[in-house]
């Protein structure tokens, strides 16, 4: 663009000075049509220019032959220059519209960051103030309070547990089989401890089976003799025991065979007991509400699982 624009004032001026120069150097009434006093027919050698090429230079003048040719390509040029100018004026315009958008989009997202950071900063502030209100909460609070506080939160935790697995159509009855149990959570127990879990009586060799997806491995001990743990992917703690043998150890899903039923350990009569701790050993709760649910095929206590 400024290159063009170049170019034709270039060509603008030439064209001027061309035409002042053909006015005073033309003979008299050369434009008007009359004949100057002394003028005869013949132009003299002096009014006019020829230009030729010199084998030694782009381009010299040679001889003066006459000014009208180059008169007449300058008036042609007129028009041609001024549209150019126009043009470019037009396309300046263009250009000048088109900053100027940009100034003003520029300017806007710059305002707009500038709030989008105010209000980070609001944000912030309002967080570290809610976060002081908190520690300063905790502080007023007693220890005893605070306990009670965790352990209802972990019970609700717990609760929900409980229900997500009764609800769940994923997780299956860890006794494959006829069972009869009931709920003796809290029980007392020999050696003054209390039940922690729930029986599922059933015959020996019933197979035992993962009631979630999860990693299993096998031990033994004097209580509980052979017995399974199971982590499930969530986190979850599973726990049987009195088990007759081992089935599948490692990566198990739900529905594989880990175990058989059996009355290894202290145990009075065939049966597994079974404990479910949310979130990881060491937190058990009551199961009951969750084989009563998904564990179908029952008889009652009291009826006898041969009939």
């Amino acid at each position: 663009m400024p290159r063009r624009c170049g170019v034709v004032f270039a060509l603008v001026a030439l064209a001027t000075a061309l035409l002042s120069t053909a006015v005073q150097a033309a003979p008299r009434g050369f434009f008007s049509g009359t004949d100057p006093a002394g003028a005869s027919d013949a132009v003299d050698a002096s009014d006019s220019v020829v230009f030729t090429r010199d084998p030694s230079q782009d381009l010299v003048i040679d001889r003066v032959t006459g000014l009208m040719p180059l008169i007449v390509a300058a008036s042609g040029v007129l028009p041609l220059a001024a549209d150019g100018i126009a043009t470019a004026n037009r396309r300046l315009r263009g250009m000048v519209d088109l900053l100027i958008d940009a100034r003003t989009r520029h300017r806007s997202a710059v305002r707009a960051l500038a709030e989008a950071n105010r209000l980070v900063a609001d944000n912030v502030r309002e967080a570290a103030r809610l976060q002081s209100g908190y520690y300063e909460s905790l502080e007023g609070i007693s220890r005893t309070q605070r306990t009670r506080l965790e352990r209802e939160a972990q019970e609700r935790r717990n609760r929900s547990a409980v229900v997500r697995h009764s609800t769940s159509t994923g997780w299956v009855c860890p006794v494959a089989g006829t069972v009869k149990f009931y709920d003796s959570w809290g029980e007392r127990r020999s050696g003054n401890r209390r039940h922690e879990g729930v029986d599922l009586v059933g015959l020996r060799g019933d197979p035992v089976l993962a009631p979630v997806d999860g990693v299993v491995s096998h031990r033994w001990d004097t209580l509980g003799g052979w017995s399974f743990d199971l982590v499930a992917d969530d986190g979850d703690y599973w726990f049987g025991t009195h088990l007759s043998g081992f089935g599948q150890s490692g990566e198990v899903e739900a529905g594989d065979v880990i175990g058989s039923l059996g009355d290894t350990g202290n145990a009075e009569g065939v049966h597994l007991h079974f404990e479910y701790h949310p979130g990881g050993r060491g937190n058990s709760v009551n199961a009951f509400p969750i084989v009563a649910a998904r564990c179908t095929d029952r008889i009652p206590m009291g009826t006898s699982l041969y009939d």
